[in-house]
């Protein structure tokens, strides 16, 4: 059980790593020196970086959510544990064939109402995190579709054919 969550921790330190802003740096510097006629590159690339970054808060909150299974998936793990020691005592400790069938029935019960209740709350999770790393992208689109006419901006002045 250590040696998953020790992997999963180091798992998602190396996710966590990939900063797509940092990596993206150097491309967009080296787009900021050239000369597009028509183009606005100090605009392009500011609305470039912005895209980066919110690219990066979405990859953050997406790597938030799936910590937040692997820790649910553990915990779901131990939780199991236990009750199948539980279950495998209650069966041996049952005494008359009625009671081993009583005893069965129960645990059965009792398993897909845990079956249940832990398929909601991976629901709950994975759709929160969708949600909110849809809501970093979502709220950059506008943004960027208003920066276009900013890059695609001509210079003052008479037409040049």
């Amino acid at each position: 059980m250590a040696d998953l969550s020790q992997q999963l921790s180091d798992w998602s330190k190396a996710v966590a790593s990939m900063d797509v802003t940092k990596s993206s740096e150097q491309l967009l510097n080296i787009m900021a020196g050239l000369k597009v006629p028509g183009v606005n590159m100090d605009a392009l690339v500011a609305s470039q970086r912005d895209n980066l970054e919110a690219l990066n808060a979405a990859n953050q909150v997406a790597l938030e959510g799936m910590k937040a299974v692997g820790a649910w998936q553990a915990k779901l793990l131990q939780e199991t544990m236990l009750e199948l020691s539980d279950a495998i005592g209650k069966l041996s400790r049952s005494g008359s064939p009625q009671q081993l069938v009583a005893t069965e029935s129960e645990l059965a019960n009792k398993a897909f109402a845990t079956a249940v209740r832990q398929m909601q709350e991976l629901t709950q999770i994975v759709v929160q995190a969708n949600q909110q790393a849809s809501a970093a992208i979502a709220k950059r689109i506008p943004e960027s579709l208003g920066e276009i006419k900013d890059v695609f901006k001509l210079p003052e002045g008479p037409a040049k054919l």
